[in-house]
């Protein structure tokens, strides 16, 4: 999550929708400008790092609304709630927030890739910080490459690196 997005919810109720650590890593970041961060869960238990979830669980502003899925915004031009289902009780409630974050995880689409470009277990090229993929003259940048940050920002620092790697192996062939 980019921390100026967060700002446009700063004393506002809001709700992040995930299990994993991208989810609970924006949860804390909300939790620190927002009035009050409901993270809402499909299941019992989170899929992300326990450190995370303990410190969240600290936190008096975060509420942890699981085995719940959503199913509604509510609002007409701006959002005032989401509705959320329990999957085991099957009640609904309505949770009143004026932002909701989807932090549901991440699909690389890389396989057209994978004959010129080694991808990982989760499908995304591996490259380091130099964009370099192992394959002469392939490079890649942007959320698509194994990193741990995907944001907006880092991608269009990628693409910068890429691009001067590029140019180095363009002006060495010889």
């Amino acid at each position: 999550m980019q921390p100026a997005t967060a700002l446009f919810f700063r004393g506002r109720d809001v709700a992040v929708i995930g299990g994993g650590n991208t989810a609970l890593e924006d949860a804390e970041v909300l939790s620190g400008i927002a009035d009050k961060v409901y993270l809402v869960h499909r299941r019992d238990q989170f899929r992300g790092e326990e450190a995370n979830v303990k410190r969240l669980r600290e936190k008096e502003n975060v509420e942890f609304v699981l085995d719940s899925v959503p199913v509604e915004l509510v609002g007409d031009t701006m959002i005032s709630g989401l509705k959320v289902k329990n999957v085991k009780t099957e009640e609904t409630i309505t949770l009143l927030v004026q932002g909701v974050f989807v932090a549901i995880g991440q699909m690389p689409d890389n396989q057209d890739f994978a004959d010129v470009a080694r991808l990982d277990g989760k499908g995304y090229v591996t490259a380091g910080e130099d964009c370099l993929t192992g394959t002469p003259g392939i490079f890649t940048a942007g959320d698509c490459r194994t990193k741990k940050v995907r944001q907006l920002a880092t991608a269009a620092a990628d693409g910068a690196v890429a691009a001067l790697a590029a140019v180095e192996y363009i002006n060495n062939i010889n």
